[in-house]
Order: structure tokens, then C-alpha cells, then sequence
């Protein structure tokens, strides 16, 4: 994680930047280990300097959030000799009878919510592929999600590069410390 923080300092001023925010946050959406959040809280951080800019931070993670949920949907999708192993378990028949019928029911609140809690955002993606949850309606809740959670993200950092602008690090923390406090509360 230190050497993709790193990476992502020495690139602030530059265009690959972006690419990077876009590649982590869809990444995460996979893999949950991914400092995703924190190299875009620490970008817009830096941000209230002039570099990078705030509204290509904020494309490039709704656009990496995005994937990574469409990707992580889609490999749900592809699990169906695992899911049919899981059904035929009793208990695994249940939990994910149970999985469906709350995304069919609360789906579009299910993956608005998850995208906030760690690890919740890859479960509830993958659980929706498994359970073959409508791709249009998956595809507009994580465009919605993935939007809310950029400018949150982008917002916190932000602020916190505001707030410290002489010392951006102090921002950085201070915009991680909001996320896991909000990601706890949910």
C-alpha cells in the first residue's frame, strides 16, 4: 500500500494520475484490499492546490467505481457451478434465498449502502450477479452509487486539504478518519 501511495504523490501534478484513481477504485471493486479510497482522498487533498483537478478526480473514480462494480457483478454472474454447490447446501440454499429476495425487494438501497461499508460494496456486487439481479437495474443503483461515493470521497479530501492546506498529510488523515467513521455508522 505504501508503494502505491507513493505513486500516486509522485504523479499529482500529472495526467497518469487519473488513470491510476480510475484503475485502483476498479480494482477494489474486486479486490476490498485495494487503497482505493485513500489514494483519492489523497489526491483531492492535494487537489485544492490546482493539481489535480477536482472534477477529473471525480470522473475518474465514478468512472473506476463503476467498473469495478460491473466487473464484480459480472463475476458473480459467472459462479454458477459455485452457486449451485452453495444451493444445495441447506444452509447455503437459505442465505442466498434470503440474499435475493432482499435485493429484489430493497435492491437499489442494498447497493447505495454496501458501497460506504468495507467490504460490503464486492459482497453485495457479487451476491447480485449470483442471484442474476436485472443488469439494468444493478447497472443504474451503481452508477448512482458510484457517484455518491466519488464526490463523498473527493468532498472529504477536499476538505481536508482545506483545512491543512499547508500540511496536505494532515488533510489526507483527517479525510480517511470521516470515511471510516461513516462507513462504521452505516
Amino acid at each position: 500500500m505504501d508503494a502505491v501511495l507513493h505513486l500516486a504523490e509522485s504523479l499529482m501534478g500529472s495526467p497518469w494520475l487519473y488513470l491510476l484513481v480510475l484503475g485502483l477504485t476498479a480494482a477494489d471493486g474486486v479486490l476490498p484490499v485495494m487503497p482505493g479510497e485513500t489514494v483519492v482522498i489523497a489526491a483531492a487533498a492535494y487537489a485544492v492546490t490546482g493539481e489535480p483537478a477536482l472534477l477529473g478526480l471525480l470522473a475518474a473514480a465514478w468512472a473506476g467505481a463503476l467498473c469495478g462494480d460491473l466487473v464484480s457483478h459480472q463475476l458473480g454472474r459467472g459462479a454458477g457451478p459455485l452457486a449451485r454447490w452453495f444451493r444445495r447446501r441447506r444452509w447455503g440454499g437459505a442465505l442466498l434465498g434470503w440474499a435475493e429476495r432482499e435485493l429484489h425487494a430493497r435492491g437499489g438501497m442494498l447497493l447505495v449502502s454496501a458501497r460506504f461499508i468495507p467490504g460490503g460494496r464486492t459482497a453485495t456486487t457479487l451476491t447480485s450477479g449470483i442471484v442474476r439481479y436485472p443488469r439494468p437495474r444493478f447497472l443504474g443503483f451503481a452508477a448512482l452509487a458510484g457517484l455518491l461515493w466519488a464526490v463523498y470521497y473527493v468532498g472529504v479530501g477536499a476538505l481536508g486539504g482545506m483545512m491543512f492546506q499547508d500540511q496536505p498529510l494532515l488533510g489526507v488523515a483527517m479525510g480517511i478518519g470521516a470515511a471510516l467513521l461513516l462507513g462504521g455508522a452505516i
